[in-house]
């Protein structure tokens, strides 16, 4: 009788080590409780120093929050300027395993603090982490805590009909399951909420590693702002293509649905090691962007053709 209770502890034991070694590990279990700021700029930190982001200082950022992941992550942003003429929206981090994104828009933050005589007539908001569970999670994953694509769930008019259905068609695949509906993820929501609070003309989502950009938004001053583009890839040395968008994703949300000028910038790997180098080589392809002249509000959002807007505006 002992024997057989030895052999199904051991047996017991032996199944949760094979669950750690074959499923990723979340840091905290659903139930956790709320996490203040703090705790969790604490826990990025020590992420960010084992991927040698030493220069990153997250405390320095006067971040707001009002929503929480699964796991109790805060979903923070921070707000700069009061422009609403023209007006910015970043993102990184929608992909948790696209780690040098998180790094872009966290030194992005920091340089637009510590710079604000170059902003004063701008609204930027970044918001640089989307998905903290994935991020955090060992390994980082591209889904959040819940096993979903925030960049499949947002609700765009063609989810219920094709989101499903494409997803299946792709062999369900599950780094791009968008849910078993739209809008389901507290992630998604937050995009949404700060698209409707900050009503941004222009959008520019971080991700890796594509290695290009791509464009979705108005199509009225389309030929103008291509070649404001081209010249922007060429400088950058980085290819402009024409990629297309799912349904849920923010290309078709806001570019494709609401006439937001939405630029993705693909970095070319997700090696947290290059972070510092990605940095630098698209430095100033974010500086032109927040400074290339639109008007309006959605969806009748237009560019604003100025004899220096294919000089140099850094």
């Amino acid at each position: 009788m002992l024997k057989r209770k030895i052999i199904l502890v051991n047996g017991c034991l032996g199944l949760c080590l094979l669950s750690f070694l074959v499923f990723p590990t979340q840091f905290y279990s659903s139930d956790a409780p709320p996490f203040n700021l703090t705790r969790y700029l604490t826990l990025l930190e020590k992420q960010f120093s084992d991927y040698g982001w030493t220069d990153l200082k997250p405390r320095d950022i006067p971040w707001e929050y009002h929503r929480t992941s699964r796991y109790k992550n805060p979903l923070m942003f921070v707000a700069f300027g009061t422009g609403s003429k023209n007006s910015i929206l970043f993102l990184g981090g929608v992909h948790g395993d696209e780690l040098p994104t998180v790094y872009l828009m966290f030194r992005l933050a920091q340089y637009v603090k510590d710079n604000p005589q170059l902003f004063k007539n701008q609204g930027i908001v970044i918001a640089p982490l989307l998905n903290p569970d994935g991020f955090l999670s060992k390994p980082p994953t591209r889904v959040n805590g819940s096993g979903i694509d925030i960049n499949r769930n947002l609700p765009t008019r063609d989810w219920q009909a094709k989101a499903i259905r494409q997803w299946t068609a792709k062999g369900k695949r599950a780094r791009y399951y968008p849910g078993a509906k739209p809008a389901s993820e507290q992630e998604t929501l937050f995009q949404v909420a700060l698209i409707k609070r900050f009503k941004p003309q222009k959008i520019l989502s971080a991700h890796s590693p594509l290695n290009l950009f791509d464009y979705d938004g108005p199509s009225s001053d389309l030929d103008s702002f291509e070649k404001w583009m081209e010249q922007v890839s060429k400088e950058a040395n980085h290819p402009l293509k024409r990629f297309g968008y799912y349904p849920g994703s923010l290309g078709n949300y806001a570019g494709h649905e609401r006439n937001i000028f939405t630029l993705t910038l693909e970095l070319p790997s997700s090696d947290a090691g290059q972070s510092k180098k990605y940095f630098e080589k698209f430095q100033p392809s974010l500086l032109k962007f927040i400074n290339l002249p639109v008007t309006g509000s959605s969806p009748n959002i237009r560019w604003v053709q100025q004899d220096s807007t294919f000089g140099d505006q850094n």
